[in-house]
């Protein structure tokens, strides 16, 4: 029996009226996705996406900056907000597991984080941005056609351009994001508890 795929938004994003918002993808280049896919199916997709990436492979993490560090980085009402990237580079597939395995619902659900997961030499990548729209990048054309098959397999249709959040949020319907934690442990809590195993402070985007 063909499997039931509805919409659902993580914990920590609401938006009062979801209709418009479905599993999905677009082609956006040679190798290259945009997607959006329920938030019950989407740790098992990512699980999936870093199962084809070659090792080493590599997690990174980008946590907004503070009020305080805004008031410095930002000239005008205009510019946008700011994000600290972290990486962890160079991690073998059992690593990668057991990160989504421990931490990956609760990255999923957290409103305010972007995060990703890509290949050290390969330059594959899976970028899951803000309201969780993600931006995908297979580097050869066989992990873009499974890439693409995975898609589908989620419950993602084709086309041609992507509805996001981003398209459906207005003044009557607010998107509203706010941090989440499990067992007391939150995305902020990460670069720390990951210092010891090489994660690092990259840049400031």
């Amino acid at each position: 029996m063909e499997r039931e795929f509805g919409f659902t938004l993580p914990d920590g994003i609401d938006i009062p009226d979801v209709s418009g918002l479905k599993n999905a993808y677009s082609v956006t280049g040679e190798g290259t996705f945009s997607a959006l896919l329920s938030a019950d199916v989407l740790e098992d997709f990512i699980s999936a996406f870093t199962e084809l990436i070659p090792e080493p492979i590599f997690f990174f993490l980008e946590l907004p900056c503070s009020a305080e560090e805004e008031k410095e980085l930002r000239k005008s009402e205009s510019d946008p907000f700011h994000y600290k990237l972290y990486y962890l580079d160079n991690c073998t597939r059992p690593v990668i597991r057991a990160l989504i395995k421990d931490y990956g619902s609760m990255l999923i659900n957290d409103g305010i984080c972007r995060f990703g997961f890509g290949g050290n030499t390969s330059g594959d990548e899976l970028y899951v941005q803000s309201y969780k729209v993600m931006s995908l990048y297979c580097s050869e054309n066989g992990r873009a056609k499974k890439t693409e098959s995975l898609l589908k397999s989620f419950g993602a249709e084709k086309a041609e351009e992507l509805v996001t959040p981003w398209d459906i949020v207005s003044k009557d319907n607010p998107g509203t994001c706010v941090r989440a934690e499990e067992d007391g442990i939150s995305p902020y809590d990460l670069p720390e508890m990951f210092k010891k195993a090489g994660m690092y402070y990259a840049d400031t985007v």
